[in-house]
């Protein structure tokens, strides 16, 4: 018997595990458990997380009609795929194992079932239990989160695109999406061998001093100061576009992560830190495009979205959208793995929509204000606990308020307000904002605030009205998950774009989409001139974004920021 009204619980088991909630198509909630633990990339079973998104969506758990999760394969159906480097660790530890299959399928099942009984309980305490299960694997997660969520309905032809490190067994997957179902077409399964991610980005990081499967990002930000020149024909040694199939990666180094690190001290020795993150920028950037464009030349569909931590990768996407051939694109702004739980939750809504022969709904992502919110009253409880009263304003209209102190080009406010970002960024209400224009402000942020390296760029969040004003080529950009050139009007922003190559990852930010802070950009410009403000994500350094009202506060009283809007309530160092 069809039912028009399904539940989704999608949920993440392992690097920055997380939950969502679809019901009919639409995300209703998402979030990921690093927030509410306050511990980066958290990878146990997300049980707050699962609490959380029920709690925000306010459904009822017996209304649920399905549990998608991600980071526990069927084993029946994939039994190649699953943590293929734990099995071959048990093979070659336990020499009583004489058939390497059996050594996979033992540590697999070990995993499954382990993660199953802990999820099971977990989900048991909030009363859900006997739900059906759906095990989704990870990339085919990443390529729900991407077409799912993309902009056009479910008649138009897509490319979807998925790379990373690693995830059940692949590096990169190409699919297509074609009403509602999504077709694989060719994958890289050597995740450890032939991954773009491990084997060569993150083998770039490591050998750069920085760690690997997290500070990609330090990479890209240092790239600009270098010369690919340099190095990039010994660059190109490690990695290419297999020749016998060109939808997929091949390592030519002849070795695997990690061991590939000791070859790169004879490949790389003596040369610049700064030249070697050039060279592996461009030649990544040369990898992905051309593999993109390889494609769109076998299946003839120029439209097409991405997914996979590889896709955090701003400056690549940006080669991406000038590729002649991409006639639309969408980036899921959940790229890496904190998307999973909503790519699973998706696919599940898909897969159960057509089991019960009904036409499921896509529904396109507006925002991704997903997560949190609290009340100025439960604000004002946590400002009284921790005695900041007496240092504490109450604003009927925070947002303009917050926007003239900006104009104070010395001055850096945290905002904390409404519902949390889903994905890395710090969208505006989980934000670090700053006057633009004051170049000082960086190191402000930096040494005192962010403990960012030198090098790294902010971010400008921009009023959607002046997009011509500053950016080359604009477009909406609402989720940070692209680069532009900027134009001679960049001065205003100065401290928001990168200061070697003068790009910038801006969101552009729509009156409809967040209206108290478009109000509070808006504000700004009405007294400077200057149509965007400097963006960078609330938290610390080394900590995830702030949660709640609490971790703002504490973040607050540990930093230098000067200010704390935080609800209707503005507090002062």
């Amino acid at each position: 018997m069809s039912k028009n009204n399904v539940i989704v619980l999608g949920i993440h088991y392992g690097h920055d595990s997380g939950a969502a909630i679809v019901q009919n198509g639409k995300v209703l909630a998402a979030i990921n458990e690093e927030r509410i633990r306050n511990i980066k990339h958290y990878a146990g079973v997300p049980s707050k997380s699962i609490s959380e998104v029920i709690k925000i969506s306010k459904i009822d758990p017996a209304q649920i009609d399905l549990i998608s999760i991600v980071g526990i394969l069927d084993v029946e159906k994939n039994p190649n795929q699953i943590y293929p480097i734990n099995a071959h660790l048990y093979f070659n530890w336990n020499p009583i194992t004489v058939h390497k299959q059996g050594a996979k399928c033992f540590v697999a099942y070990n995993e499954r079932f382990r993660k199953l009984a802990e999820i099971k309980k977990e989900l048991s305490q909030i009363g859900i239990s006997s739900k059906q299960i759906l095990f989704v694997d990870h990339h085919m997660a990443h390529a729900a989160s991407a077409y799912y969520l993309s902009p056009w309905d479910l008649s138009e032809e897509v490319l979807i695109f998925t790379a990373d490190a690693a995830g059940d067994g692949l590096s990169s997957t190409v699919n297509l999406g074609r009403k509602g179902r999504i077709e694989r077409l060719e994958n890289s399964e050597s995740l450890y061998y032939d991954s773009l991610g491990y084997c060569f980005y993150d083998e770039i990081t490591s050998f750069l001093g920085m760690r690997p499967n997290d500070h990609a990002y330090k990479v890209m930000g240092l790239a600009p100061y270098g010369d690919p020149n340099k190095c990039i024909d010994k660059i190109k040694t490690m990695i290419d576009i297999d020749k016998q199939n060109n939808l997929k990666f091949k390592n030519k180094l002849n070795n695997f992560y990690p061991f590939i690190h000791e070859q790169l001290k004879d490949l790389l020795d003596h040369q610049r830190f700064d030249h070697i993150a050039a060279g592996a920028q461009t030649w990544f950037e040369h990898l992905i495009t051309n593999w993109i464009k390889n494609g769109i030349e076998k299946t003839g569909i120029h439209k097409i979205v991405c997914a996979g931590g590889n896709f955090l990768n701003v400056k690549a996407n940006k080669k991406i959208l000038e590729i002649d051939d991409v006639y639309d694109s969408f980036f899921c702004p959940a790229s890496g793995d904190e998307g999973l739980a909503v790519g699973s939750a998706l696919m599940g809504y898909f897969e159960l929509s057509f089991i019960d022969g009904n036409t499921p709904t896509k529904i396109p992502l507006k925002d991704v204000y997903l997560g949190s919110s609290f009340s100025n009253d439960s604000i004002k409880d946590v400002i009284r606990k921790n005695e900041l009263s007496d240092k504490t304003e109450f604003y009927d209209n925070i947002d303009e308020e917050v926007g003239e102190l900006l104009t104070n080009s010395d001055l850096v406010v945290a905002r904390f307000s409404d519902k949390m970002e889903w994905g890395p960024r710090g969208l505006g209400n989980r934000s670090i904002l700053a006057n633009p224009s004051n170049h000082k402000i960086i190191r402000k942020i930096n040494n005192a605030i962010k403990m960012r390296d030198f090098w790294m760029p902010f971010g400008p969040s921009i009023l959607s009205s002046r997009m011509d004003d500053y950016l080359e080529n604009p477009r909406p950009a609402h989720y940070m998950i692209q680069a532009f050139d900027t134009t001679p009007n960049r001065d205003n922003l100065i401290a928001a774009i990168h200061p070697h190559d003068f790009t910038c990852r801006p969101q552009t930010v729509f009156e409809e989409y967040n209206p108290k802070y478009h109000k509070l950009l808006a504000t700004f410009e009405s007294k400077t001139g200057i149509g965007g403000i400097l963006n960078t994500s609330f938290n610390l350094h080394g900590f995830p974004i702030v949660f709640d009202p609490q971790t703002a506060i504490e973040t607050f009283k540990n930093s230098k920021l000067d200010m704390l809007a935080i609800g209707n309530y503005l507090i002062k160092k």
